[in-house]
């Protein structure tokens, strides 16, 4: 191996990439990560100086302060959701809507990361402000005031119109059944979806999107065949949604600090969340006797300094060279941290070289027992490995960027065009559409939710 680790040759440097990449140096210390040549017997230790001191690079990549949010919790208080609030007694526990929208407004009314949370009953008409106390007293089963609903567009509407709605991270708790009283509106569902969310076209807002599911005790009643007295269900389980609107970091930070953290059989769907600064390092000393992540590849690289804009010089690419990156992903949605996601929605590329890759089956969470073993792997979540087979000549920039996944396949499985009672599978109302709709109001080709840059330097 010809892998150059002496002080004078390896420095730790990164810095912000503008827009909306993670950080401009994720990948300046890949050369010491994977590229190597030669046999074992060649392989130059590292000095204590070479080594990268994890900690500080964390640190480095540390968001600034954040200011406090505010915050809008409005729940939907029509007929047909009643039912996911009966009153409790001795016979009959809370439902998991109870137990979980209170929990959420109980962490969002007490959060230290919350300057201001209003709470809002959406009844006929506008939104009505309550107190935390009230609020609360709905969600255990006082439903009087309860109104026959609002239209799904109308009510989205009415929730992006109150002051500086589009500074705030908005908070919608609803059954999302849309049933417009003129028939006609059937054939312009997605549309009116899509202008019901004006709002965050023209300001770049985020939307995240938590779907579950609940025992109703109740009438419920469906979006087309009207029934005054409803259908009587007796606990069977129907789907409920949570929606977050805001600034894309208001609504990353609600997720991360407030929200109680959803259970693996919460569907989730995210739009236009972006993470301007991900914690990383390119790990070379410090780790685990037989790990998976020691040099690998047939090409001589180096790390060097010489110039103002770090570059990896690489020899010999041709033989193949092999970069590994550790990375930090919690603060990214938990359904966005799946490795089988990461491994389908990274993007490598390379203009005018041969297309990088993935090394298949490299993009894995480190366990906790590797990260325990290393204090070089202690601060990351995941790692990966990328695999060059040729460069162009001279100077090129390596992107990698993770881009956001499109509408997801839950939501086709628990969408329905049929609005009979429901079944054992759960299901809501042409909910393809309403998400249709949803992605409509974001531009064609969804914002990265990141992107890192490396300068290479071709040898040969």
């Amino acid at each position: 191996m010809l892998l150059n680790t002496s002080a004078s040759r390896i420095r730790w440097s990164g810095r912000p990439v503008s827009g909306r990449a993670v950080v401009g140096g994720l990948l300046l210390g890949l050369g010491l990560l994977g590229g190597c040549g030669g046999s074992a017997s060649s392989d130059e230790p590292a000095t204590e100086n070479s080594r990268p001191d994890p900690a500080k690079n964390a640190a480095a990549a540390a968001p600034a302060a954040e200011a406090p949010l505010r915050v809008n919790v409005f729940l939907e208080l029509s007929g047909g959701m009643k039912g996911f609030m009966p009153a409790n007694t001795a016979a009959r526990q809370p439902t998991a809507f109870q137990n979980r929208v209170s929990a959420l407004a109980s962490q969002t009314n007490r959060s230290p990361a919350i300057a201001e949370a209003r709470f809002l009953l959406g009844l006929k008409a506008t939104p009505l402000a309550v107190s935390y106390p009230q609020f609360r007293n709905v969600l255990q089963g006082d439903t009087r005031q309860a109104a026959l609903g609002t239209e799904l567009p109308t009510m989205l509407e009415n929730i992006l119109l109150a002051p500086e709605a589009d500074r705030k991270v908005s908070v919608v708790v609803s059954d999302f059944i849309y049933g417009p009283e003129k028939k006609e509106d059937f054939a312009l569902m997605t549309t009116r979806i899509t202008d019901a969310l004006a709002l965050v076209s023209k300001k770049q807002l985020a939307v995240a999107v938590l779907g579950e599911t609940s025992r109703f005790y109740g009438n419920f009643y469906p979006a087309v065949k009207h029934s005054p007295r409803g259908l009587p269900l007796d606990g069977q389980a129907l789907p409920y949604y949570i929606w977050l609107i805001g600034p894309p970091a208001a609504v990353a930070r609600y997720l991360r600090e407030v929200l109680p953290a959803p259970g693996p059989a919460v569907q989730q769907a995210y739009f236009g969340l972006s993470f301007p600064q991900v914690p990383y390092a390119a790990v070379l000393t410090g780790l685990p006797a037989g790990s998976q992540l020691a040099p690998g590849g047939a090409a001589s690289v180096s790390y060097t300094t010489a110039q103002a804009s770090p570059e990896l010089d690489i020899e010999g690419v041709k033989k193949t060279a092999e970069f590994t990156v550790a990375l930090n992903l919690e603060q990214l949605p938990t359904a966005w941290q799946q490795p089988a996601l990461l491994a389908q929605q990274l993007q490598v590329s390379l203009p005018g070289g041969a297309a990088p890759r993935l090394v298949p089956g490299s993009v894995r969470t480190l366990t906790a027992a590797e990260r325990a073993a290393s204090t070089a792997l202690a601060p990351y979540t995941h790692v990966l490995r990328l695999r060059l087979n040729a460069l162009p000549k001279g100077s090129s920039t390596l992107s990698l960027t993770l881009a956001a996944p499109e509408v997801p396949a839950w939501v086709s499985q628990w969408g329905t065009q049929n609005d009979n009672p429901p079944g054992p599978v759960p299901h809501t109302f042409r909910l393809t559409e309403i998400m249709a709709g949803l992605r409509a109001a974001f531009p064609a080709a969804l914002p990265p939710v990141f992107t890192a840059q490396l300068r290479l330097s071709n040898q040969d």
